[in-house]
């Protein structure tokens, strides 16, 4: 019965002095994307500004110091606190994670239609957007502005693979309606 006793009181002892195991706190659950624009909103908010200051870099050094005399040039993406070749780094990100909002499920095109996230065209056009969003970040970090002809020219053609199929649609030889977007050429 001692020995029961003196168990008995061991056991204890070592329950009370554990700790318990640690636990680690459940991560909180990922919200799943909304979708709040269109393709045509996402094009014009954030593609066509970014892509413009890509394409400016062609032949504006982003590193220049903006004529002082030149009432435009303190609003160049160029100038001001996040200007220079740093806002070409951020506009070729921006045109980046573009590629994954327009990816999104859910997005329709200003038409009301969805977009065409499974046809292999616009695959093609969302991987050479990505694709060249980073040679130009690359080109970007470098400060290599001779580079950024080559770069705005592959961006020109990433664009294009998209605008020639769903975009810059003609109807016997004439401009069609914005109703005919996200459908391939006839």
């Amino acid at each position: 019965m001692r020995v029961l006793t003196v168990l008995s009181l061991l056991v204890f002892v070592a329950a009370c002095n554990s700790s318990p195991a640690p636990t680690t706190p459940a991560a909180p659950a990922a919200a799943a994307p909304q979708v709040k624009g269109s393709l045509n909103q996402v094009m014009r908010g954030i593609l066509f500004p970014n892509s413009n200051i890509l394409f400016d870099a062609q032949d504006k050094d982003p590193a220049a110091k903006p004529d002082p005399k030149d009432p435009a040039a303190a609003a160049h993406p160029f100038a001001g606190t996040y200007g220079g070749w740093e806002a070409v780094e951020n506009a070729s990100i921006a045109l980046a994670e573009a590629a994954n909002l327009v990816a999104l499920p859910g997005r329709n095109c200003a038409n009301g239609k969805p977009v065409p996230l499974n046809d292999p065209t616009f695959q093609k056009g969302l991987a050479s957007l990505r694709e060249v969003s980073m040679l130009a970040y690359k080109t970007a970090q470098e400060k290599k502005q001779d580079a950024m002809l080559d770069v705005a020219d592959k961006l020109t053609q990433a664009c294009a693979t998209c605008h020639d199929v769903y975009r810059d649609i003609q109807v016997d030889g004439k401009p069609a309606g914005i109703e005919a977007r996200c459908n391939p050429k006839p």
